[in-house]
């Protein structure tokens, strides 16, 4: 078990607990799937009508990336009240409830989900395509970690290049250093800007945000807090920032 989910303390018990808390007028909650013996939770927010900008918002692809999970669950227990005349959610909170309770990237299978969206052998990937399918989002954000970054850094994509990452590092560079001067991942493009790299369209049969982007996003957010370099709670904060900066832009 990594040294930050172990810190964090969370289990998926905790995870359905406080989905199942939610307000009942506002969120409908289904299961598309399951893995591992575990139900994955999925979550409609707010009303679907006719004008409403569609959100699309997903964590815990990697079961050592607590914040992530927080960061959403948070936001689901009131903020996101005020987002609910422009918007309408689906949210999966938790995508790998086996690697969440074990601690590691990976689920239960040793598979990384972020590495096989489609490979019919890997169940989360196949409810995640399962659930998108036949939808589109105007945005869709994802939440991960890094456990090697000593800063903030993100992946974004946007069908004309309105891109927003500028603005969430500069907001997030309030709280903490910023990360990604240049990046390891092979095939990967220098940074667009500080902190902010795009999304390579060869991670597209692969990477979830990838797959999701071209298969049914407009808009593509992907963060990334250093789960060792920083405290859960800042690293919470971070994704918290970044949600805020890229709904209040949809809102206006």
């Amino acid at each position: 078990m990594s040294e930050a989910a172990r810190s964090a303390g969370l289990t998926y018990d905790d995870v359905v607990r406080r989905i199942e808390a939610l307000n009942p007028t506002q969120v409908s909650i289904g299961v598309p799937g399951t893995a591992f013996g575990y139900d994955i939770r999925a979550l409609k927010v707010g009303q679907k009508r006719l004008g409403k900008k569609q959100i699309l918002m997903t964590s815990g692809v990697h079961g050592d990336e607590p914040a992530g999970i927080e960061a959403v669950l948070s936001f689901l227990e009131g903020p996101v009240e005020a987002y609910l005349d422009e918007f309408f959610f689906s949210v999966i909170p938790c995508v790998n409830p086996s690697g969440l309770e074990l601690g590691t990237r990976e689920n239960e299978a040793g598979q990384d989900i972020n590495r096989g969206m489609s490979d019919d052998t890997v169940p989360e990937s196949v409810v995640l395509r399962e659930f998108i399918s036949g939808c589109h989002y105007d945005l869709f954000f994802d939440h991960h970690e890094d456990y090697e970054a000593t800063g903030f850094y993100m992946y974004e994509a946007e069908r004309d290049d309105h891109l927003l990452g500028k603005r969430i590092v500069e907001a997030v560079k309030v709280i903490g250093p910023i990360d990604g001067a240049e990046n390891t991942d092979e095939g990967l493009d220098l940074p667009i800007s500080e902190g902010l790299f795009g999304i390579n369209p060869k991670w597209r049969e692969q990477g979830w945000s990838a797959y999701a982007y071209f298969d049914c996003s407009n808009h593509v957010i992907l963060c990334e807090t250093p789960s060792a370099a920083w405290d859960l709670n800042l690293r919470v904060q971070a994704h918290r920032i970044a949600q805020k900066v890229a709904l209040d832009h949809y809102k206006r």
